[in-house]
């Protein structure tokens, strides 16, 4: 019994109330194509309410397949289903359940490996870095009002202020993109979330550099700039090793957050890391031709950047290494073959994607029309 069903026991045991975190998986496939899915689902003792409505489903035509996997399998069973080309012939929907209030699915949690609060649903992750890893207009924007916002910050020395600013800031979903592209060896991938990167702090720095003109045109901003007592500037122009330190730690931290789920420790990271504001000082230092601050703050804005790029990538190898050893584990035990040699991993939604739109198209899993019965649950975290 892993330690997460325990706890459920413990805290929920004496009320009668127990849930289970579960995954929802809507299948909609002709019928050899169901059959065979529906005989995967049987085997698995970590699925349970399956359910099929024969010829339900209109477009495509087939058969509706619905059950609940538990989340540390989930990734699994889904590469499962897309091995017998399910995804190309069908359609594999997956949703995450607020609850299961059920012992059958308690009972599927406990047969599962690991601890439900690590599972990584990797279909879930590529969804994310698609909406959040590539050039957009909303992107840019984001990188722009978070470039104004630093800059009012250093010429105030406000500390709110510049955490404020690095919340805004949109660039990790860059930075997982850029990992996931070097993982894949695609070189698509890397160049567009290092693409959407560049973009983002350019746009950060010319809005540095404008709102500091003009604030001085304003008579707001004073004339020149003195960086002697201003703690945040100072800082900000004089990179070292805590800086070098702190970004890998970010990195790491920010790549779990990504691939858990746990938006909060995200925006934790956004905070710790001086990319927003060094992308601001920049402007700023430009705007009054401190030259020498210029370079410093330069050079700060490339130490974190790179010490996130290089941290954020071995922890998604490393994770995901993890996770097609557990795959492997997963596929012997249900008596399923390994993927050819030099085949990308089965249970591994990065494997084929294109930058740009067609990069959105094929790491996120397309949706169709209602269920035939609707059943609450949560959109994917």
């Amino acid at each position: 019994m892993n330690r997460g069903f325990r706890l459920q026991a413990e805290l929920h045991g004496g009320l009668g109330v127990r849930s289970a975190r579960m995954v929802h998986l809507r299948i909609i496939a002709p019928r050899a194509e169901a059959d065979r899915a529906l005989e995967l689902l049987r085997r698995a003792g970590t699925v349970t309410a399956l359910v099929v409505y024969r010829d339900a489903a209109v477009q495509p035509e087939g058969d509706v397949v619905s059950c609940d996997v538990a989340d540390e399998e989930a990734s699994f069973i889904v590469g499962d289903l897309r091995q017998m080309g399910i995804s190309e012939c069908g359609i594999i929907d997956v949703d995450h359940l607020d609850a299961s209030v059920s012992t059958r699915g308690l009972e599927a949690t406990r047969l599962a490996r690991g601890n439900p609060a690590d599972a990584v649903v990797w279909h879930a992750v590529g969804e994310r870095i698609a909406q959040q890893g590539f050039l957009s207009w909303g992107l840019v924007a984001l990188f722009t009002l978070a470039g104004a916002i630093a800059s009012v910050a250093v010429l105030i020395d406000s500390a709110p202020i510049v955490v404020g600013a690095m919340a805004v800031s949109p660039d990790f979903g860059p930075i997982a993109a850029f990992s996931v592209g070097v993982i894949r060896r695609r070189r698509d991938i890397a160049l567009g979330g290092f693409a959407a990167l560049t973009v983002g702090f350019t746009a950060a720095i010319v809005a540095g550099f404008l709102i500091t003109k003009l604030l001085v045109l304003a008579d707001i901003a004073p004339d020149h700039f003195i960086r002697v007592g201003n703690t945040l500037a100072q800082t900000i122009a004089a990179p070292d090793g805590y800086s070098v330190i702190v970004a890998l730690c970010a990195g790491a931290a920010g790549m779990l957050s990504v691939t858990l789920g746990k938006s909060g420790a995200l925006v934790g990271v956004a905070i710790s890391i001086t990319t927003i504001p060094a992308a601001a000082d920049i402007g700023l230092s430009a705007a009054y031709g401190d030259w020498a601050s210029f370079r410093g703050s330069g050079l700060q804005l490339a130490l974190n950047i790179v010490s996130l790029l290089v941290s954020a990538t071995i922890t998604l190898a490393v994770m995901r290494s993890v996770t097609l050893r557990r795959g492997r584990r997963h596929r012997a035990e249900l008596g399923l073959p390994d993927p050819p040699t030099g085949a990308a991993p089965i249970d591994d939604p990065l494997e084929v994607h294109e930058s740009g739109d067609e990069a959105r198209q094929a790491l996120v899993t397309p949706q169709s029309p209602a269920t035939p019965t609707p059943r609450a649950s949560s959109a994917p975290e």
